[in-house]
């Protein structure tokens, strides 16, 4: 995922990753291994559907720029979701009018 965010980052892709680990660790955990993506705190009961359903990690979703679940990876098969991810990032933004994602009681 470092990679992928030093390559594709310009190009508009952008990483979370969650984690059942306090956040003070992941700091430390994001500072050791320099990792360069966002890390935030995983609890699954404050996702909506289908995030909140994840049983398995790692579990990579990806999620276009119109807000829609593209596909939804399990395991480590990382050539299955790049391959997705570039045909992705070749898609037009959403214009500034319109907005990506409607919000969800869970992100007020």
């Amino acid at each position: 995922m470092v990679e992928w965010q030093k390559k594709f980052g310009k190009q508009g892709l952008v990483i979370i990753a969650f984690s059942n680990m306090p956040a003070q660790m992941q700091r430390d955990l994001s500072k050791g291994m320099g990792i360069n993506y966002t890390l935030a705190v995983w609890d699954k009961d404050k996702f909506p559907k289908p995030i909140s359903l994840v049983v398995g990690y790692p579990t990579n979703l990806l999620i276009d720029r119109q807000g829609r679940f593209r596909t939804v990876v399990m395991g480590p098969m990382l050539d299955q979701l790049e391959k997705e991810l570039m045909t992705a990032l070749k898609e037009k933004p959403p214009t500034a009018k319109t907005s990506p994602v409607k919000p969800t009681k869970a992100s007020r």
